[in-house]
């Protein structure tokens, strides 16, 4: 009988770990919760947005693609703020294939550089700075890319 007790237990501790785990808080409160805690889940999942950490920057899931090449356009890959494909290789302006300009770092990444207004490694943020030739920001990124 101690032995049903202990795994009965176990059990519950795993099952409020667990419910802990998936951000489901009131799951193994006290019994005279209000809402149960199916109800919680699914109010919570459909009410919360994702967070973003400090690093990441919200991004589409895809960018519109020409149906002339297949190639992402220009103007929704190349957007302050959003993250650069990881495999982006080149984009379609007007059914025609644009290819950046690259500029290897020192840690064997390029840095890809559109239109001499935008730039971003592969993954990480695209920065408008205008034009890159007089802006410091650039030149430091740079800088910093290629030490």
């Amino acid at each position: 009988m101690v032995a049903t007790l202990k795994s009965s237990v176990r059990s519950g501790v795993l099952l409020c770990t667990l419910v802990l785990g998936a951000s489901v808080l009131g799951a193994c409160g006290s019994e005279d919760s209000e809402e149960p805690a199916a109800e919680t889940a699914s109010e919570s999942s459909a009410t919360e947005t994702p967070s973003e950490s400090p690093t990441e920057s919200a991004s589409p899931a895809e960018p519109a693609t020409d149906p002339a090449n297949g190639l992402p356009v220009c103007s929704e890959v190349w957007v302050d703020g959003l993250d650069l494909p990881k495999d982006y290789t080149s984009c379609s302006e007007d059914g025609t294939e644009v290819k950046p300009e690259k500029k290897m770092c020192g840690f064997g990444s390029p840095m890809i550089i559109h239109e001499d207004r935008f730039y971003a490694l592969r993954g990480n943020r695209v920065n408008d700075v205008g034009d890159t030739a007089t802006s410091e920001q650039f030149q430091s990124a740079l800088e910093a890319c290629q030490a």
